[in-house]
This record gives C-alpha cells, sequence and structure tokens, in this order.
C-alpha cells in the first residue's frame, strides 16, 4: 500500500482510539451486556441506527465506538447491532433500536437492507417521537439491486471484499483449486462426494448460512447459482444450516465446505479490536486459480493479514465491495461519504479488519465514500 494513500491527520490519536483504548473491549452491540438495547439517554433523532451484514459486523462496531468518542462530541450517537446475539448466537430476536421501535434483528444484509428500504418509524405510543426511522444504515455486504426496488436508497462504497470457501487442515477437499462449476455442482448437490472433484472419496457436507446473509447469496450468484432456492430444496440432509463466516461452527469436520467473507477471516486472524477468532481451524480455499486469497500490509509499526486486490478482481474471483446503505444521500454524509468521519479515517479504520482501503481519489471509478 503506498504512502500517498496514508492519512496523516489525526491518525495517531484515532489509531491510539481504536488499537489501544478499545482493544480488549468488547465491541458488539451499543450495550454489549445487555445486546438489543439502545443507548441510554438520547432521543430517536440523535441516534444513528445500523443492522445487517456480518460480514463487516465488528469493523463497524469499532467504527461507532471510534466516532462517538470523537471530542467535542459529534452531532449523532452511532449505534451498529450485529447479526446475531453477541451472547448467546441467537437470530432474529427482537431488539429495540431507539426509544419506540421494536425490529426483528436483521440476520445478514438482505434483511438489514429490507428494513431502510421499509418506512418504520419511532411508535410515538411506545415512547418514540413518531418520526424517525427506526433503522438509519445498514451494513450491507452486496451491491444495490438492480431492478429499482432500491433506487431510493444510496449504497455508499466503504470497502473492498471477495468471498472463497473454507475448509478444515484434514479435509477431503482436493488440494488444488475449485473452479466454479465444481462449486456449482458441490452447493447445488449434483456432485456429492469428495473424490468426484478430485478429492479423496466420502460425502460432501455443505455448510450453507441463511439466504438472509448477503455473503451467501453473493457467494451464490458467484458461482452461477441463480435459483438461491435451489440448495435449500434439492440437497436433503447432506446441507447442514450455518452461520455465516463462523468455521467453528464446521465442528473440525473434514467432509465439510462453507462460503467464507475473506475480509472477515483475515480480521479474525488480526484480532481486530472486538472480533473473535472464530475461523476454527479452516483455510481459505483458492478460486479457480492460484490467487491467494490474503496478503499482508504493514500499517503503524504491525503486520495485518488483508484481502489480496488480485483475490476480489478479474472474472475468476468472487470480488466485491462492502457497503453502508442509507435512505438518502445527505443526511448522513458527514459520516459516510467521501470526506465523511470513516473515510477521513480509512487506512486506521479498516486495515485492522482485513480490509484493503479504497482511497480518496473521487476521479477513480471506486473510492471510500462513493454514493452508488
Amino acid at each position: 500500500m503506498t504512502s500517498s494513500r496514508r492519512i496523516a491527520i489525526g491518525a495517531a490519536a484515532l489509531t491510539v482510539a481504536v488499537m489501544t483504548g478499545l482493544s480488549g473491549t468488547a465491541l458488539a452491540d451499543p450495550n454489549p451486556s445487555t445486546p438489543g438495547t439502545p443507548l441510554a439517554g438520547y432521543t430517536d433523532s440523535q441516534i444513528v441506527a445500523g443492522v445487517g451484514a456480518d460480514a463487516d459486523a465488528e469493523l463497524m462496531n469499532s467504527v461507532v465506538a471510534a466516532y462517538n468518542a470523537q471530542q467535542p462530541a459529534p452531532p449523532f450517537a452511532m449505534e451498529s447491532y450485529d447479526a446475531v446475539n453477541p451472547l448467546t448466537g441467537a437470530a432474529k430476536e427482537n431488539i429495540v433500536t431507539k426509544p419506540g421501535c421494536t425490529v426483528s434483528r436483521p440476520n445478514g444484509a438482505n434483511t438489514g437492507v429490507a428494513l431502510i428500504n421499509g418506512t418504520q418509524v419511532a411508535d410515538a405510543s411506545a415512547g418514540g417521537d413518531g418520526t424517525s426511522q427506526c433503522v438509519d444504515f445498514a451494513r450491507s455486504s452486496r451491491a444495490k439491486s438492480s431492478t429499482g426496488t432500491e433506487n431510493g436508497l444510496t449504497f455508499w462504497e466503504l470497502a473492498p471484499d471477495a468471498v472463497t470457501w473454507v475448509t478444515v487442515g484434514t479435509s477431503y477437499a482436493p488440494r488444488t483449486p475449485l473452479t466454479k462449476n465444481q462449486l456449482n455442482e458441490i452447493f447445488t448437490c449434483t456432485v456429492n462426494d469428495w473424490s468426484e472433484v478430485g478429492g479423496q472419496p466420502g460425502a460432501i457436507h455443505v455448510y450453507a448460512p441463511p439466504l438472509s446473509a448477503g455473503t451467501y447469496t453473493f457467494f451464490l450468484s458467484a458461482i452461477g447459482i441463480t435459483d438461491q432456492s435451489a440448495p435449500a430444496t434439492g440437497c436433503g440432509s447432506s446441507l447442514i444450516a450455518t452461520q455465516q463466516n463462523d468455521g467453528t461452527r464446521l465442528l473440525a469436520d473434514p467432509q465439510g465446505i462453507a462460503p467464507y467473507a475473506v475480509s472477515k477471516w483475515a480480521a479474525q486472524s488480526n484480532g481486530a479490536p472486538g472480533i473473535s477468532d472464530l475461523r476454527g481451524g479452516t483455510t481459505l480455499g483458492h478460486f479457480s486459480d492460484t490467487v491467494e486469497p490474503v496478503t499482508t500490509t504493514d500499517f503503524n509499526g504491525q503486520t495485518y493479514n488483508v484481502l489480496n486486490p488480485a483475490f476480489a478482481t478479474g472474472s475468476n474471483h468472487p470480488g466485491r465491495l462492502l457497503y453502508n446503505v442509507t435512505r438518502d444521500n445527505t443526511t448522513f454524509a458527514s459520516i459516510f461519504g467521501p470526506t465523511g468521519f470513516i473515510c477521513s479515517h480509512q487506512d486506521e479504520l479498516l486495515i485492522p479488519f482485513g480490509a484493503e482501503p479504497l482511497g480518496s481519489d473521487t476521479q477513480a471509478s471506486r473510492y471510500c465514500g462513493k454514493p452508488d
């Protein structure tokens, strides 16, 4: 990463806040000890509440902590709710994002974006103001829909990512890359035994996250599965439900395979603030060729694992962007936009979480905070 992309103003102070003051602290939901509850002492209009993708949940928890810790105090108090209960792992339970706002916790980008695209406001009869949106931003691991149903939303570009497959070290999988066609056959259960794709004999166990997870639906699209209900309806008992980006759920199964967000795997390996190492002994698989999913970069005297940019580009690779999604392109530009808080500190906020910053060149096709 070149020095021209480093952001010097305020970087040292923010890095200390993020990497020292917050390291080892539980960064999960607004109130880690009582998940699903909002920050106390704020009105609906003062809170910027976020939900959605698991892929960058801990990253955004760290962003929120750094944003709220600013002096003087910023104009909003940010919240970011994990995809599942950070204490129990429960999914889809009710959470309260603001006074008068009870919503079902979204377990992934797709349901998170759906909430942003909805019209739920704080219920005046339950202590809300009757006008504020219950959810202000969604973490999204997929791009805006091309169907036109999300034209009223702004997808602020955050960072590049990619999705690949993982297996454990003792896996029956071949040691050679799997092609898109082979992965398609595995995840539709057309191929049922590892020996059929060059591995050792043994049934393939497909560990599948919920379709509410943008990481999973993106991965299915990347390997050519357009009917995204097909795995759930066609695999029978060989399909095992799991939580996205959690290698411990494979239970060291040598016959298992699961999709995984590359930057999330890298963040877990880095021991980034507030993130648990849930890799569970999994290794990242190659996708059609031998390009490594992860590389390293040095920042502030430390070496971090980050997404390999070469793995996120080209027709052979399942590259994507991570976004923050809002209802318009003005209200929260000071947080998510190209000159907003996140992009003004993108190196120190993103690199520990395995993300290669997009940079600030607004003439480029992609840049931090670009409104899509």
